[in-house]
């Protein structure tokens, strides 16, 4: 039965984690991000919640840009590792051997493997308890639009989408999971 709790606990999973990039003066950074979202469709909009005191934090303060990148399942101990190691004490980009290609309208690695991603240039920072809400203008959208159907729904016949449901465990969102469908009706709010 639920009843209500004192603990500080959090419930938010499971959920998709992304990948924020960051570059300033050569130097390049990766992290996992599961406190995500988009914002607005016009200008595009995307917000990560980043610790002020992280690595990524301090190289999209600077360069004022970031990347944000989705995973296929197949990356999920990847992505973790991205998450539990900081940039100040390893080069991700070599320890990890990831492989990017260069933003188009932003200095930042968009991250090969992504489905998904985008770059976007800084339009806001705000200071939310112990965590930095950044905010990003979508500059660029990357998609791999084999893995999508025209419909813009994932096709999970090809893709696999890695599901962080706590600590440091993950379940695979594909074609074996169960569908359930609920059409809206014409007077929706």
């Amino acid at each position: 039965m639920r009843a209500p709790i004192d603990e500080p606990t959090w419930y938010s999973y499971p959920g998709m984690v992304a990948v924020v990039t960051a570059q300033y003066e050569g130097e390049k950074n990766a992290m996992a991000s599961g406190w995500h979202t988009y914002i607005g469709s016009s200008p595009g909009m995307y917000g990560v919640s980043i610790g002020k005191g992280t690595y990524t934090y301090k190289m999209i303060e600077k360069s004022g840009v970031f990347g944000v990148n989705f995973l296929p399942g197949r990356c999920s101990e990847f992505i973790q590792a991205l998450g539990t190691h900081s940039g100040r004490d390893i080069n991700k980009f070599e320890a990890f051997h990831i492989q990017y290609e260069e933003g188009r309208k932003a200095e930042i690695p968009i991250l090969t493997d992504a489905y998904f991603a985008y770059e976007c240039k800084v339009h806001s920072i705000s200071t939310l308890g112990d965590q930095e809400w950044v905010v990003g203008e979508v500059l660029q959208r990357y998609q791999d639009k084999e893995l999508f159907l025209k419909n813009g729904m994932p096709n999970l016949e090809k893709l696999d989408i890695p599901l962080h449901i706590g600590e440091s465990s993950y379940r695979i969102l594909n074609s074996r999971a169960e569908e359930h469908q609920h059409p809206f009706g014409p007077n929706a709010d």
